[in-house]
């Protein structure tokens, strides 16, 4: 079985008590050898799955947060191929589940058509792909299900009722909800009534689980956000924490720890 699908059944199989936890890290950030120290980190913090982003130098949906460190990840040489020998090199020691996180042309072009043998070769679970759209997806979501990975669709809340329901059917183990229209970024004040209403609808369509990403930055922002999903996604906030921290490593575990007490075990 799929890690992701192992992951997702302990999650049913409490039902619905125990709310999933992913943390988004840019390979090569803060420094080039935080990678492995980080992962090692977000994995004794608790999370189910980790996101490890490709660093593209036109991030269309990412804030400024993500955007500067791809540009320091750029700088520090990183690579998708580099980002596939890290991965491996982290199975050695960990059955955490891994999702690439890209843009399409970083998959095709940086990997190789072939990329979702590659990156199963590699031990990657999943991919997502936020430029992806639903009408082009069915391809590249094909040869990705064929190499046994889990592929992530996107759903926001201007998605209608219909879309959500053609997404939900995409997604091969659960949907990735954007909690906002725009960017990437830790935002203070989340769960408005419209992010409420959005994620009732999903709740209310979808036939997956669902996780909720863009704007989780506390610990009271992710509880208030579980408790209309399955779990939360977190990515500027933590970069946010690491990025001047004496010690990365520390400062992930204790930021995701926070997030992880705040979720319930």
């Amino acid at each position: 079985m799929n890690r992701i699908k192992s992951v997702i059944k302990a999650a049913a199989d409490s039902g619905g008590e125990k709310k999933l936890l992913s943390a988004y890290i840019m390979p090569g950030f803060p420094k080039a050898d935080s990678t492995l120290r980080l992962l090692k980190a977000a994995e004794a913090s608790g999370v189910d799955f980790v996101e490890l982003g490709i660093p593209f130098s036109d991030p269309l949906a990412d804030g400024p947060v993500i955007q500067n460190a791809a540009q320091v990840a750029l700088a520090n040489g990183i690579t998708p191929h580099l980002i596939l020998g890290l991965v491996k090199e982290f199975r050695k020691t960990s059955a955490l589940p891994v999702i690439l996180m890209g843009y399409v042309n970083s998959f095709i072009n940086g990997i190789g058509a072939n990329f979702p043998s590659l990156i199963a070769e590699a031990g990657v679970d999943g991919v997502l792909m936020p430029d992806l759209s639903l009408e082009e997806s069915a391809e590249i979501k094909e040869k990705v299900e064929r190499a046994g990975l889990t592929f992530v669709s996107l759903m926001a809340p201007t998605s209608s009722d219909e879309r959500i329901a053609e997404i939900d059917a995409s997604s091969t183990d659960f949907s990735y909800c954007v909690s906002v229209t725009g960017v990437t970024g830790a935002r203070k004040n989340l769960v408005s009534g419209e992010v409420a209403d959005f994620l009732r609808r999903v709740k209310k369509i979808a036939s997956k689980p669902f996780v909720v990403g863009f704007g989780i930055s506390t610990p009271e922002t992710a509880k208030e956000v579980a408790r209309f999903s399955n779990g939360v996604v977190v990515g500027s906030a933590l970069l946010q924490a690491i990025s001047n921290a004496p010690e990365p490593e520390r400062a992930a575990g204790e930021f995701l720890g926070g997030l992880r007490t705040a979720l319930g075990k």
